[in-house]
Order: C-alpha cells, then sequence, then structure tokens
C-alpha cells in the first residue's frame, strides 16, 4: 500500500483488504489492528474521519505520524491520534500551524507551533494522563490476556458475569485457567439453571480462580435463546475503593511544565486524561488543588483547596511555565462526537495566554472565582452527525 502519491491516490493510514469481521474487539487486539481490519460500518467512519485529519498534516512530516498511528503500542497510537486530531482542531478554528516540533533553546522540542487568528503565538504540547507504570502495564497486559481466555470459553447456554480483583504480579497460565473454567461450563445444567436463576446473579453457581494476586469469580447466567458462538464474558464487575483520577492529570501537567526551561511563548498542555472515572472536576483538582474543608474554630465550615496543585504549591504558584490545559478524557478514534475539550487558564502564567478563539469550552478565574463559558463539542466542531460513528 502507498500513503501518498499521485492525485488519485488518497492518503491513508490504513490497508486496502477485505474486511468482513463485525465482532467487537478482542482483549488481545491493539487499537489501531482492530480499526484497521473491522468490517463494522462505524469502523469505516471512524476510518474516513482520520485520513481526512491525515490529509491536512503537513506532507513532510506524515510518513512519520503515519507510522506511529499504526504502532500496535496502544499508547504511541493513542497520543499519536490525539496529537492528530488536535491539528485538524487548530486548523478548522482559523488557526496555522508554524512549525512541528520546534526546538527550543534546551534542545527539546513541543509538538506544535502555533498561530491565533489574531496573531498570538503559542507552543501547544499533547500528552496522555494514565497514571500507569511500566510494572502496572505489565500487569494489565496480563490481565488482559486472562481475560482473553475466559471470552474464548464456548458457553452457548450461558453469559458468564465476571467479577476481577487484584492485578497479576506474574503471567497467568491461560491454557489451564481456559481449561478449568470449560469444565465447570461443560457441565452447568441449563434447565436447573433456568429454574433457579430467577433473574438474580446471587442464585448462580460461582467458579472461582486465584493466582499471582488476581482474583477470578465467575457467574453463569442462562441466555433466553442457546446459541453457539460469539464472546462468553457480557458482564464485568470492578473492586469499589478511592479512586484518584487527579494523581494522573497533575503528573502530566508537571511533567510537561517541566521539560522545556525558559521559553518566550505561551506553552499549552492537552492532555488526555485516560482514566476510566476521569473528568473535568479531576483536571480543576489537579490544577489547583484537592477540594478540603477547613473547619473554624467557631465550627463553621469552609471549602478550601489544600496546596497540591500542579500550578498551587504550598508558599506560591508553581509550574508557571503552563500557561494553560486543553483537557479532554477518554478520547479515541470512536469516540470523537462523545467528547468536548475545556480549556483552563493559568492565573499565574508567566506567559499569559490570550482568550484564543479554539471555540471550546474556557474556565478562567474572574474576581477569584474559576468561571465558565460554554463551548462546542468536538461533534459539532468537526461537523459530525448526531450518533457518530453508528
Amino acid at each position: 500500500m502507498r500513503y501518498e502519491g499521485s492525485q488519485q491516490e488518497a492518503v491513508t493510514a490504513f490497508d486496502d483488504l477485505a474486511r468482513e469481521g463485525q465482532e467487537p474487539a478482542s482483549h488481545l487486539i491493539g487499537y489501531f489492528d482492530y480499526l484497521n481490519a473491522s468490517g463494522r460500518p462505524e469502523a469505516a467512519c471512524v476510518r474516513a474521519l482520520v485520513d481526512e485529519w491525515l490529509a491536512d498534516y503537513p506532507k513532510t512530516h506524515r510518513p512519520e505520524m503515519i507510522r506511529r498511528l499504526r504502532s500496535r503500542d496502544d499508547v504511541l497510537h493513542s497520543s499519536s491520534l490525539f496529537e492528530l486530531m488536535l491539528h485538524a482542531l487548530l486548523l478548522r478554528q482559523g488557526f496555522a500551524v508554524l512549525e512541528i516540533e520546534p526546538e527550543l533553546p534546551n534542545r527539546r522540542a513541543p509538538d506544535f507551533l502555533v498561530e491565533a487568528p489574531d496573531g498570538t503565538r503559542f507552543y501547544l504540547e499533547a500528552t496522555l494522563a494514565s497514571g500507569m507504570d511500566n510494572v502496572a502495564a505489565g500487569a494489565q497486559r496480563r490481565m488482559r490476556e486472562a481475560l482473553q481466555a475466559i471470552d474464548e470459553v464456548q458457553s452457548p447456554d450461558f453469559f458468564l458475569h465476571l467479577h476481577t480483583q487484584g492485578r497479576p504480579t506474574q503471567p497467568i497460565a491461560v491454557r489451564r485457567l481456559r481449561k478449568a473454567l470449560q469444565r465447570f461450563v461443560d457441565g452447568l445444567n441449563y434447565e436447573q439453571a433456568v429454574a433457579n436463576h430467577e433473574g438474580d446473579l446471587a442464585t448462580a453457581p460461582i467458579w472461582e480462580h486465584r493466582e499471582h494476586d488476581a482474583h477470578f469469580t465467575i457467574r453463569p447466567i442462562p441466555k433466553n435463546v442457546r446459541c453457539a458462538g460469539g464472546r462468553a464474558v457480557r458482564g464485568r464487575t470492578f473492586p469499589g475503593g478511592i479512586i484518584h483520577p487527579e494523581n494522573a492529570i497533575r503528573s502530566a501537567v508537571i511533567g510537561k511544565a517541566s521539560r522545556y526551561g525558559e521559553i518566550d511563548l505561551p506553552l499549552v498542555i492537552a492532555v488526555n486524561a485516560l482514566d476510566e472515572f476521569a473528568t473535568i472536576d479531576d483536571a480543576i483538582d489537579a490544577l489547583f488543588g484537592t477540594k478540603a474543608v477547613l473547619v473554624r474554630e467557631d465550627c463553621e465550615l469552609r471549602p478550601v483547596r489544600e496546596p497540591d496543585g500542579a500550578w498551587r504549591g504550598p508558599a506560591s504558584p508553581v509550574y508557571t511555565r503552563s500557561s494553560a490545559v486543553l483537557f479532554v478524557e477518554r478520547l479515541s478514534a470512536w469516540s470523537v462526537a462523545q467528547r468536548s475539550l475545556r480549556l483552563i487558564v493559568n492565573p499565574w502564567a508567566r506567559n499569559p495566554i490570550n482568550d484564543i478563539p479554539l471555540g471550546v469550552e474556557v474556565r478562567e478565574v474572574i474576581d477569584g472565582q474559576l468561571q465558565t463559558r460554554t463551548g462546542q463539542t468536538l461533534r459539532e466542531i468537526f461537523n459530525l452527525p448526531a450518533g457518530w460513528p453508528e
């Protein structure tokens, strides 16, 4: 396949192949590989949008962008897709991308040097906030392998409801896991299960497996229509607990704000938070400090913020090279129409950013209060139909 050529040849990151598969992605296939091979109509819509963005990417940098988009490393694919979307957004809103990866005095390079319609120039750097180190990434990979083995069990009469706890510290013996679960499923009595089920998970028999600090609990649910084929797992629950998505966002901003040394232009850091539960409120906590309650001597309760933000330290503002954060949560090629960007402006920035007309929601401190100015969603900005890519 050729990625670029004559005017008759479309620019594309995807292979020219027959696509027939309609199944959802397995636990082991990479993001790009699934998008590249899927025969679902939705996948065709997503590929078309990515190629539309790619056609507007500078020709000299396009081969490298395609290489990164096609990576089987999901982190590299996701970060490249995020950069490509930001580039398309800037062009759509009338901005000029003057340079890709401009080299700064410390020899490091942010993603883009940008000029706004009013002539304001700034650097834009994109990053992912996953909160996942190499140890956690390895555990996640091992968990995906175990989940795929469970999903491959032949279960024509039952859906399998899965509950997981812990993370595998070593590789799971997936063949042994699959065989043991298959024996359990084969030994189930469908008629008896239907009689006892009554729509309550608690009445279902339980299969458990523990290995390398990971615990799998499976309850079979009888199908209304018995049929072979398809994936075995149709539901999954996770253990409860306190989550802190703001930690990964804070670390991502600090990492980029401290990377480029002395710079003469505003630096906007675009953050794609991948945590399943991350919200705009977590981004605000990550930047301005986590919420707390101060109890005064007269027992009056006063809401405050701890001095633990990426922009607000114990004694004074910190990481003031970061002029603003452009925040989105769980952006992927498939979810563009369901996402919105928010520009959060740093009131203590060394190089303040002006009111750049990106058309997105803006959060800005005015008279000591964080104010919100509404903006367009990504679906509206890219003129995608409602329900896209369905």
